[in-house]
């Protein structure tokens, strides 16, 4: 199995009709077997196992779960193969379908969400899972300076490879749906590192300040108002939260000062 792939083991006989709400959310269309979904050029396809039906898949389970404590391997009935295609957003992707699944599932009975590129082997953490990069993800709980260092390291070559294709590729390529849809993860990383404590080191601090002058780089640059875009459905967030508030950036009327950590917006100085 691809360490790409995600799979959800479940304790639940999960019906069809459950399948089905959310397939039909996806507007996924039947490959006879697979499903296939797709979001701004991105591609999962999504296979379903009845456990008891396939020894492959339920020697998969045996082997991925032999280290795992105080688990049964008998309460496992059902399986979700996801499997992402190879561009940068589907993963992101993925994710969504994993967590729309989940939020359907029966929480009284175990569910499991593996993903051998991310070292994960989950429970009830899968409501939590954020991305640390394009292709990661990590719970959310357990933060810490490796998950915070790939962070940033992504959101640096993602926004430097945006300027990239404007200033030397001369555009997107047709691909502005599937930047906008990258652009709005990459913020939502830059939101979470936010809430890191002031009292970090001044190597975090210049390397977030890296990161917040390539995005105020690539507001500046791009006629499509990709970024400015990508904030449309966060617009009631904090305004110190300015990422989410370049519509304001861009016309002059928030100001932010980098290098200060701190925005202006009608004559009030306000920090990171």
């Amino acid at each position: 199995m691809s360490q790409t792939n995600l799979v959800i083991y479940m304790e639940e006989e999960l019906s069809n009709e459950k399948i089905n709400n959310i397939l039909s959310k996806f507007d996924a269309k039947d490959q006879v077997s697979s499903w296939a979904m797709e979001r701004f050029n991105s591609w999962i396809w999504v296979n379903f196992y009845i456990l008891e039906n396939h020894d492959e898949i339920r020697d998969i389970w045996f082997d991925i779960s032999k280290d795992a404590q105080n688990l049964k391997n008998s309460r496992v009935k059902t399986a979700l193969f996801i499997q992402p295609s190879r561009d940068r957003n589907a993963v992101f992707f993925a994710l969504s379908f994993c967590k729309e699944m989940y939020s359907i599932l029966d929480k009284s009975k175990d569910v499991y969400l593996y993903h051998g590129d991310s070292g994960l082997f989950v429970n009830d953490e899968i409501e939590n899972l954020k991305f640390k990069n394009t292709q990661q993800f990590y719970d959310s709980r357990l933060i810490g300076d490796e998950i915070i260092e790939s962070m940033i390291q992504c959101l640096h070559d993602e926004f430097a490879g945006g300027i990239e294709c404007i200033e030397e590729d001369g555009g997107w390529d047709g691909e502005e749906l599937q930047y906008l849809d990258l652009f709005k993860t990459l913020l939502e990383m830059r939101e979470s590192l936010k809430q890191q404590p002031t009292t970090r080191s001044a190597l975090f601090r210049e390397k977030l300040q890296a990161v917040d002058e390539l995005i105020l780089k690539l507001m500046e640059i791009d006629d499509n108002n990709l970024l400015i875009n990508a904030g449309n459905d966060k617009r009631d967030m904090p305004i110190n939260s300015w990422w989410w508030h370049l519509d304001k950036v861009i016309t002059g009327s928030l100001k932010v000062s980098i290098k200060e950590g701190a925005v202006i917006y009608q004559g009030q100085n306000m920090d990171v």
